[in-house]
Formats: C-alpha cells, structure tokens, sequence
C-alpha cells in the first residue's frame, strides 16, 4: 500500500493491523491506539499528518515504523499538510474577558469510555453558540480532526492541559470583534523585547521529545545552576502549566510565544 501524510490511520490498520502496534510503539501519545473504542473514533478522522503533530514528532517517524510492514511512502503525491489552528501560548484575551455564564461546558468522556462517538452531541452545542460564548470540551486528549473541521466552521480553538490526560478544548465564533480584541495583545512585543535583552546571554535547552515529567525536571535543574544575568531559552511541546506556579515561587519572570502546533517558546529569567 502507497502512503503519505493524508492517509488515514484507520486505512493502515485496514491494510495492516500490525500497524497498530507500530504507531503505538512510536511514544505514549500513541498508546491510546491499543483501546478499541478510542481506536474507532479516532481512526477514521485522523491522518499520519494530525497524529503527528498531535505526538509531537515528524511524519518520516511514521514512514520508519510502517516501511518494514511492506507501505511504500509516495511523497511527491501529496500535497501541502493541512495546518491545524496554532494555540495560543496563553489564553486568548476575548476568553479572558468572558463572563463565567458564557461557557458551556461538555464532558465527552464518558461518551468515549463507553464507546460512543461524541462528535453528533458536540456539533449540536457549537451550533447553539453566540458571538459572545465558548464551548469548553472536556476530554483526555486534543480533539484534532474536530480542530479542522470546525475550523472551516470559522471557529477559532485554544487547548489547555490541566493535568496528564484531563484537557480542555475551547471553541468559539471568529468574529470582527475576535480579532481587533487578538490584535492588540502584547504577548509577543514583550517576548521580543526580552529576546532582544538576553540577546547572546541565553541558554537554550529543547524538551519537547521527554517524557512527563522529565520537562519540568530537565527546565528546573538548569535554572538551578543558570548563571547570574542570563535567560533560559525553552522549546517546548505547549506551556507547562504546572511549572509556572514553580517560577513564581522561585522568583523567576517567564516570557511565551507560541511558535506553531506543538511548539512553543519560553524565556526564563531573573530582573
């Protein structure tokens, strides 16, 4: 079987079911794979190209792992991979301002550990949003497909973790309003600004291929020994929720920029 980055999981498991134990084995993002019920509800929306940037590695990670099962990749037939909307390094400011009564929220977990599809039941509540609600979907992983398809909905995202496998997903209508409220954002004028001071005085130390909890550990362990006057430079996967409560505690200054799906920056310092 010819594939490339469109081609859907469900059709390697169809061709092959030692695909599944090949992805699977990829890292633990990919484990979920084993579960029936999770295996079909995901499968049939999920390309190599969305599980990919959903695990944080490349799609040639796929090719390696799927090559010895007799798939043959056919690059130069694929088009350009769809991009997924970037997150947010921090939440978006028109989900600061909102009042509390203007989320709905729906908890689709169980739907999943019962082996329901929720994507019916979640359509149904994006529909009933104005322009000033969000719907916050509760969930163990990043909904991806469902990112594509309400994105040509015209509906913007943001993804926050709270924990290991509790994350929460929020939609809402992009609108005019939206986006003169995005356009003034300050986050990325200040994160330039502290690039600019740190300028040639920075440590940089990329922890997006690390197992929980080793980011954490691997960023707190540097900063113990960073020098006086200079920046810790991180790449990570998302923000790290957990460890900015450590900074502060610590008297660390964080500054974030999101660099694209799965990639987001961080510059640590001290005044």
């Amino acid at each position: 079987m010819e594939i490339g980055a469109h081609t859907k999981i469900s059709a390697l498991i169809k061709a092959n079911p030692a695909a599944i134990e090949a992805i699977a084995s990829i890292n633990r993002h990919f484990e979920k794979l084993r579960n029936p019920i999770l295996r079909k509800i995901l499968a049939a929306r999920v390309t190599i190209a969305d599980a990919a940037r959903l695990g944080g590695c490349g799609v040639e990670t796929f090719f390696e792992r799927l090559a010895p099962l007799g798939f043959v990749v056919q690059k130069e037939k694929e088009g350009p991979v769809p991009q997924v909307p970037q997150a947010w390094a921090v939440f978006p400011l028109f989900l600061k301002k909102l009042p509390q009564n203007a989320f709905t929220y729906l908890d689709v977990r169980e739907d999943i550990a019962m082996g329901n599809d929720p994507f019916l039941r979640i359509m149904q509540a994006v529909d009933q949003l104005n322009e000033k609600q969000a719907l916050v979907l509760i969930n163990t992983f990043e909904p991806t497909p469902l990112l594509q398809i309400l994105q040509k909905r015209g509906f913007l995202n943001f993804t926050h973790e709270n924990e290991p496998e509790l994350v929460y997903t929020y939609f809402w209508r992009q609108t005019e309003e939206v986006a003169n409220i995005e356009e003034v954002t300050p986050e990325t004028d200040e994160y330039n600004q502290v690039l600019t001071r740190f300028s040639g005085n920075m440590k940089r130390v990329d922890v997006r291929q690390l197992e929980m909890p080793q980011p954490m550990v691997t960023i707190l362990n540097e900063l113990e020994w960073l020098p006086t006057g200079q920046a810790l430079h991180v790449t990570h996967k998302r923000v790290p929720q957990f460890l900015l409560p450590q900074l502060e505690s610590r008297g660390f200054q964080v500054s974030i920029q999101d660099a694209g799906p799965h990639q987001t920056y961080l510059l640590i310092y001290k005044l």
